[in-house]
Order: C-alpha cells, then structure tokens, then sequence
C-alpha cells in the first residue's frame, strides 16, 4: 500500500508541474496536429476503472485539452 501511495503522489506532483508551466510553441502545436489526427476526446480505460491509474495516452490528451483551452 506504501508502494501505491508513494506513486499517487509522484503523479500528482508531476501533473501539478505540468498544470502551471506555460506550454511551448511546440507543445501547442503538437497538441493541435493530434487535435487534427484524432481528436480529444477522453478515451475509456478499464484499467483506470478499476483503479490502477491513469495511463499515458490519457494523460496526454488531458494536458492537450488544457494546452489548447488557454491558448485560445
């Protein structure tokens, strides 16, 4: 359970990070081009269901639709 822990709270000091860092030209631009590719919808992960975390891709697209929604 310490194991467990200890990797929620890695990832939430990571995401704060990403929360209140400016995106980069580049980032904005990446986010558009996947914006253009496949959309932003948030996937349905049953591992995520069931408790396990977030994955990567999911992640991604979080930090995209915050990216695009502040440039604009």
């Amino acid at each position: 359970m310490k194991t467990f822990t200890l990797a929620a709270l890695s990832i939430a000091t990571l995401l704060s990070a990403c929360a209140t860092t400016p995106p980069t030209e580049s980032q904005i631009a990446s986010c558009r081009a996947m914006e253009g590719d496949m959309g932003l919808a948030a996937r349905h992960d049953h591992a995520e269901m069931k408790g396990q975390g977030p994955n990567p891709m999911n992640l991604s697209h979080d930090r995209c639709r915050q990216i695009l929604k502040s440039s604009q």
